[in-house]
Parts: structure tokens; C-alpha cells; sequence
């Protein structure tokens, strides 16, 4: 069993959010492969001898300077981020922090195009695993030097893993070694399937960025991270056990893909999460369409679940809008609708009866905000409401604002 640094291992420990208790390491074996120790319950032994491992402190720079252009930009992509909240973009974010397996597995199944698991791809499913100590611990000589602090301990904002305050307050914010992590993961998977190069890249780039707006790692941490995630992974080809692992995974990677077998995760959702990010911070949504009138009291309930008393919703299938549009216009014919490609919102009366219209729909971050306008009158509502409805294209937009709430749009068409 090789001999490891404990201090770094212990830092690891507290980057997977795992409570540290005195023990010595196990060994693990799958049916078919090597014996590997492990150096905590469910974290396997790396590749890579302790004094192997890319050395930060030399590699990188020090973490931004106060008062220097790159820590205001830290702090400006920091403020962005948080913005973020709430949105699926956020959930994503919150579940690419799980570094622990068989779930951390699925996280690049939709870029790679197939289930990663220990049943169906044992090799591959071995090699993410260890290299996750490998890239992981590349960080930690610069980690233990500077101790930065991370964001949300400056901004007092909440992080997307509460549970995991604690313990990452005590580990230092530079560089990101989940980033680290991710980016390895990510340049291996594109030697298993070059094909898919583009699209496990550009998760392997937000997987860092998920840790900006987890509000736990600085802009200059993720980069720099990304960089010591593709020194690990240049060290890692002088090892033959990790090029034998390799070649065996991306022999199973073809097997799998001629099988057909899917991803085990929900991709378009996953898309869906990513687009928020990768759009503008703040934007316009275009009103297709756009209709007024009034709606019935007594067929409020016909509005979609859960949002039968909001002053704001959206509608996403054509049954749906059938049903409501036959109370709301009983003389007009029911509009055709793409809902692959749009949604329909509405604005209504809760309090008083005035005459209503939607004027804008801003976006931001993937969140519609409808804008609507009302006349002034203080009648009462009895038998109807007045109620606007328009159409806008659904592609950026992840969930709407409703009152003090973020309703996440259900991105599935029937």
C-alpha cells in the first residue's frame, strides 16, 4: 500500500465534504480488475505516487492581489453568478457538487453519450474514480500556501451545499480542486471518444463553473484549477497502469455505444440548465402574440397545477391551453401553438378587477419577468378577472418569477 501525505489527504477529504474519522485504508476490487486501496470509505487511491502529483505552489500564480483588475473581475463574475440562484442552473450546479460515486458517475453521461456505471463500463467507471485523487490533490501545495477565503464567506450569501459549509470554510478556495477534477475528467473522456469532444468539453468547463455559482470558488480559482486538472492529466500518460485503464475504457466506451444503451441522466434538462449560462445576464423576451379579456372566476382551477392563485404563470402544452382558452375566448377559434418551441404566459387579476395587459417580458438568467400593465379602480372581483396572455419563444427561459417565488418551467411537451 503506498505511503500518503495525510495532510493533503485530509484536505481532500474536506473538498468531497466528507467528516474525517481515524482509520487505515481498505481495499476495493470490481470483478475483472485491479485491486485498489482505499485511502477513505468509497475514495480510491489515484494513479499516482504522493510526490508525482503536479505541484500548484510552482505552477500557478498567487491568487489576485487586492485591488487588481483580476480580482474585481473575480468579484464581478462572482455577483453575476449568484444571480443564478433558484434556477436550474443552480440544481445543476448543486449535483456537480457531489464528488462522491456511483453518483458523481452520471455527470458526464449526456456529453459521453452512454450510462457510465460500474455494471456497464467497470474501467471507465474505475478511471474516474481514481483520477479523481490524482487531479484532486494537484491543488492542495497551493491550497495549504495561500488559504484563501471563499466567496460566500465575504458576501454572507448562501451556497448551494449548505451542508458543506463547515467543513469548506476550513479549506482553502485557491485553485478549485473540483475544477481540477471536473477538467481531468472531461480531457479524458475526450481521449475515450473524440468524437464527442466539443460536448464533454464544454461540460467539463461549466462543471468548474459550477462552482462559481455555488458562490464556494472565485473566477481565478476555476481557471487556474482547469490548468492544474490538465497538468494531473499530462502526468498521468507516463503511468502505464492509467494508459492500461484507459485503452480498456475506451474499448468499452465503442461496446456500449453500439448497444444503444442511453444516458441515465434527463439530457434535455440538462441542456436546458447549461443554455441559462451560457445566455445574456439580461435580456427581452419577443411577444409573439398576445391577447386580452376576461376569465371566468369559476374556471381559475382550469389554470395549470399549482398555479391557480398566482398573478403570474405560463402555459407549456397545447391540452393545457385548450382548456383554457375555451372559457377565455368561447367565440374564437383555439390559436395553433408550437409548444416544442414556445410558451404561453398569462397575467391576471388577484386583487381588484382592472383591465390588464402584458407589455414586456424580461429575461434574466433564464427567469421570465412578466410586465404587465393594469388600470386603476378599486371594483371588486366577483364573477371574472381580466387576464392577458402572450406568446414568446421558450428557448432561454428556465422559470418565471410569481410573486416572491421562481416556478421552474417544466420543459416537457405532450
Amino acid at each position: 500500500m503506498e505511503v500518503l501525505n495525510l495532510s493533503l489527504l485530509k484536505r481532500l477529504f474536506v473538498l468531497l465534504a466528507i467528516a474525517i474519522t481515524a482509520g487505515c485504508a481498505s481495499v476495493e476490487q470490481q470483478a475483472g480488475l485491479m485491486a485498489v486501496p482505499e485511502i477513505h470509505p468509497g475514495i480510491l487511491a489515484g494513479y499516482l505516487q504522493p510526490e508525482e502529483h503536479p505541484n500548484s505552489l510552482a505552477l500557478i500564480p498567487p491568487p489576485p492581489a487586492e485591488g487588481s483588475a483580476a480580482l474585481a473581475l473575480d468579484e464581478d463574475v462572482s455577483r453575476k453568478s449568484i444571480e443564478l440562484r433558484g434556477t436550474p442552473r443552480w440544481e445543476l450546479a448543486a449535483k456537480d457538487a457531489e464528488l462522491m460515486f456511483p453518483e458523481a458517475a452520471s455527470t458526464f453521461s449526456c456529453a459521453l453519450g452512454i450510462p457510465i456505471t460500474e455494471k456497464d463500463t467497470p474501467h471507465l467507471y474505475m478511471l474516474l474514480r481514481r483520477t479523481l485523487a490524482d487531479a484532486g490533490l494537484s491543488t492542495y501545495t497551493a491550497k495549504n500556501k495561500y488559504q484563501r477565503k471563499r466567496p460566500f464567506m465575504k458576501n454572507k450569501e448562501p451556497i448551494c451545499t449548505p451542508d458543506e459549509k463547515e467543513l469548506l470554510m476550513k479549506d482553502g478556495s485557491y485553485p478549485s480542486g473540483h475544477t481540477a477534477i471536473g477538467w481531468a475528467w472531461a480531457l479524458i473522456l475526450t481521449e475515450i471518444a473524440p468524437d464527442r469532444a466539443d460536448a464533454i468539453l464544454a461540460r467539463g468547463r461549466a462543471f468548474g463553473e459550477s462552482r462559481n455559482i455555488c458562490n464556494v470558488h472565485w473566477h481565478s480559482d476555476v481557471v487556474e484549477g482547469r490548468f492544474m486538472g490538465a497538468a494531473a492529466v499530462a502526468r498521468l500518460h507516463a503511468d502505464p497502469a492509467f494508459r492500461a485503464e484507459l485503452k480498456a475504457a475506451k474499448t468499452e466506451f465503442e461496446a456500449v455505444s453500439a448497444k444503444g444503451h442511453k444516458p441515465t441522466r434527463d439530457c434535455l434538462a440538462e441542456d436546458d440548465a447549461l443554455a441559462i449560462h451560457s445566455q445574456p445576464f439580461v435580456g427581452e423576451a419577443k411577444i409573439l402574440q398576445s391577447w386580452q379579456g376576461d376569465y371566468p372566476v369559476a374556471r381559475l382551477k382550469l389554470l395549470p397545477e399549482k398555479q391557480h392563485e398566482q398573478a403570474v404563470g405560463y402555459i407549456g402544452d397545447v391540452e393545457t391551453f385548450e382548456t383554457v382558452w375555451k372559457p377565455f375566448k368561447p367565440d374564437e377559434n383555439v390559436p395553433e401553438i408550437d409548444f416544442k418551441a414556445n410558451l404561453v404566459l398569462f397575467a391576471r387579476n388577484t386583487q381588484f378587477y382592472n383591465r390588464i395587459s402584458i407589455g414586456k417580458v424580461n429575461l434574466k438568467n433564464g427567469v421570465a419577468e412578466v410586465l404587465a400593465m393594469e388600470t386603476l379602480s378599486a371594483m371588486p372581483i366577483e364573477d371574472k378577472v381580466a387576464m392577458s396572455l402572450v406568446v414568446v419563444e421558450r428557448q432561454g427561459i428556465t422559470a418565471i418569477h410569481a410573486g416572491d417565488e421562481i416556478v421552474p418551467i417544466n420543459l416537457k411537451c405532450e
